[in-house]
């Protein structure tokens, strides 16, 4: 989206963060040497690692970046497991062993320590404008734009290059585990909370393009301005096909994306610290700078989002236990029982504009499930709900977009 972000301003900052990393890590091969032997070995009895992986793995609990060893240990080996697996093991040599432990150290400690900080005015900028259009039925082209500037600005500056530059330093490794690595950096995480976030991420991203999407679709535009909503649209477009399709195939430009939507809120106090690296709880129950989650049902869409990302065989006992979840709610805010399943149906079918279930066919269902249902009328309405979601997945992922023919 090059038409309306500052290229100079991008090469500059990308300049300035490929001199931060080498001017803040480059003597951390020095500080490693300075471990203690006994302090090195106790870690490497305690974790069942190279001596190399344990020094450096103390150095960063120094460096107050991750305070225990065992998560460093964990993140380092796995680049020593992931040479083995594509044939090109670290030689059980020391120079070698110690050569493969620092660089990843380096990445150890500018993700975990110190990304979240340089991200910190950027993101805190793009969570403001997001906030002027959150609360809008139709926010004003304008406000999508500066909304997609700041985005593209905070992907080229710090995510492009970022990406770009852990791929080059893991010969052979593919994308997904540059997003990995970096969103456990982000959320301060080394296990499965990292799939969690990402998933979460993309679900959330989806919700908004979707909105951007529609938004700036809908409104005229003069001529030289609709050939530039054309070109911002095919953009939206295609992140919205890489986002919903397996994560192995998207671009770097929109494994960016999923990283700006992984990135924790920044603080709305400039008192307070800021929710980065280890310094906080793993992976919140929902992305913070997703879409405002203030009804059951904004729930419910993004969990559907979440579902359409996993396996068919998946999909049923994943929304199942969400729609009793959302019935809870609705019955809880005053929905009567009977009305739980149009209300849902319908709902949905506006959110994600897929083919208008016939309402008339839809409540004449409800209405024999409700007369011939006994004790068991509830589970029948969510059974009827999941049985509905479910045949309009496939719909959802491959959904054209609405340019094309």
């Amino acid at each position: 989206m090059s038409h309306y972000v500052d290229e100079d301003e991008i090469r500059r900052l990308s300049r300035r963060i490929a001199e931060e990393f080498e001017s803040t890590y480059g003597t951390l091969d020095e500080k490693v040497a300075r471990v203690p032997d006994d302090a090195a070995l106790a870690i490497a009895d305690e974790c069942c690692v190279h001596l190399e992986v344990a020094r450096v793995a103390y150095r960063v609990m120094l460096d107050g970046v991750i305070p225990d060893p065992k998560p460093s240990c964990r993140i380092l080996m796995q680049e020593f497991d992931r040479r083995a697996q594509i044939g090109r093991p670290v030689p059980e040599i020391d120079t070698y062993q110690r050569e493969v432990a620092i660089t990843e150290g380096k990445w150890i400690e500018y993700l975990y320590g110190q990304l979240g900080k340089i991200l910190l005015t950027d993101l805190r900028n793009l969570v403001n404008l997001e906030r002027t259009i959150s609360d809008e039925i139709e926010p004003a082209n304008e406000q999508v734009i500066a909304v997609l500037a700041q985005r593209k600005k905070i992907n080229d500056c710090y995510f492009q290059p970022l990406i770009e530059r852990w791929l080059n330093d893991h010969e052979g490794a593919k994308i997904t585990l540059a997003i990995r690595a970096i969103t456990g950096g982000l959320i301060g995480s080394t296990n499965s909370e990292i799939d969690d976030a990402i998933n979460g991420a993309r679900a959330s991203l989806l919700i908004k393009l979707r909105r951007y999407e529609q938004s700036l679709s809908q409104q005229d535009e003069e001529e030289e301005e609709s050939r530039l909503m054309e070109k911002i649209l095919g953009e939206i477009q295609l992140l919205i096909k890489e986002v919903q399709g397996p994560l192995e195939t998207v671009s770097s430009n929109t494994a960016g994306e999923i990283l700006i939507e992984v990135s924790p809120s920044p603080p709305e106090s400039l008192d307070e610290k800021p929710k980065f690296g280890f310094v906080s709880a793993p992976f919140p129950a929902r992305p913070q700078m997703g879409p405002p989650l203030q009804t059951p049902l904004d729930y419910l869409e993004r969990d559907v989002w979440l579902a359409s990302m996993k396996k068919p065989d998946e999909r049923a006992p994943f929304l199942s236990e969400k729609i009793t979840t959302v019935t809870d709610n609705l019955i809880e805010q005053g929905t009567p029982l009977d009305k739980i399943g149009t209300t849902i149906i319908f709902d949905l079918d506006n959110r994600f504009s897929w083919t208008r279930s016939k309402k008339t066919v839809i409540r004449k269902e409800l209405r024999e499930i409700q007369n011939l249902a006994g004790e068991d009328y509830r589970a029948q309405i969510e059974n009827y709900v999941l049985e509905n979601l479910l045949a309009k997945i496939p719909e959802l992922r491959s959904k054209p977009s609405n340019n094309e023919s």
